[in-house]
């Protein structure tokens, strides 16, 4: 085990010498993604728009709510959740759509899985544009000092989908299943989120929204930015997964990483 460790804090210490290459792999991978386009990556930010509008709408007018309450919180929660649908419905594809990089150029395992969450994170800075503009048409009763604690959410969750992805992608390079099953779930995981809802709404089941690792991202990002100061039990939750995750990312690094040049 020990050994294992050492092997995977050596491809961490190996990725961060590469973060150069890494911030140009992502930023060319985004203007790649949009040339010849009149808008470019601000096509992300419509079909963003598109959705808020649309299901705030739709929302506000069947059931009655305020949407100087509800279409903030829905925005905020959209946003989030893109950010973490995106890395999970990627993540399994990492090493299998890398395999020619990946048995040509000696590159660490957690360099593919940085690289996704990099990427990721430009859009998410992008859709951020019109969560700025809700909360300026709708501003919530917030204060600095308490909407600060939705970066500390922000960092959480990318420690967290940093691990979940090299996770994903390693068994998913050994069990290709995994990737229709993940595709397959996400949609599900979305109404189990409170992202159309809050969680405290959800008093049918609550049991379930809070087992529900979701949860604990989007609230940790988007109560403090309404308002709201999430309990401390929220970031201990997410430090707790942060650190157990990490350790088990590291192992099946350390102990199997070698071998991902013949899975994929």
């Amino acid at each position: 085990m020990r050994r294992a460790l050492q092997c995977g804090l050596a491809d961490l210490i190996r990725t961060a010498r590469k973060l150069p290459v890494i911030a140009y792999f992502t930023w060319s991978d985004t203007k790649a993604r949009y040339i010849r386009s009149v808008l470019g990556p601000l096509w992300l930010v419509l079909g963003t728009l598109i959705g808020v509008v649309g299901l705030g709408v739709l929302w506000t007018s069947l059931f009655g709510l305020d949407p100087r309450e509800y279409i903030p919180s829905l925005t905020i929660g959209l946003v989030v959740w893109q950010l973490i649908a995106g890395c999970l419905s990627e993540a399994p594809g990492l090493l299998v759509r890398k395999a020619n990089l990946i048995k040509n150029i000696a590159l660490p395992i957690s360099f593919f899985g940085l690289e996704s969450i990099c990427r990721q994170s430009i859009n998410f800075v992008h859709n951020w544009i019109i969560v700025v503009g809700v909360l300026l048409v709708f501003p919530p009763d917030t204060s600095i000092p308490l909407a600060a604690l939705s970066m500390l959410g922000l960092l959480l969750t990318l420690v967290n989908l940093f691990w979940i992805c090299i996770v994903l992608a390693m068994v998913s390079a050994r069990f290709r299943d995994l990737e229709p099953l993940i595709t397959s779930v996400i949609p599900l995981l979305f109404f189990l989120s409170p992202v159309i809802f809050r969680a405290e709404q959800a008093t049918f089941a609550t049991a379930i929204v809070w087992c529900n690792p979701v949860t604990y991202a989007v609230n940790a990002i988007r109560e403090p930015l309404l308002g709201h100061t999430p309990p401390a039990s929220l970031y201990l939750v997410m430090c707790a997964a942060a650190i157990i995750g990490w350790i088990a990312m590291l192992l099946l690094v350390g102990s199997r990483g070698k071998r991902v040049p013949y899975l994929v």
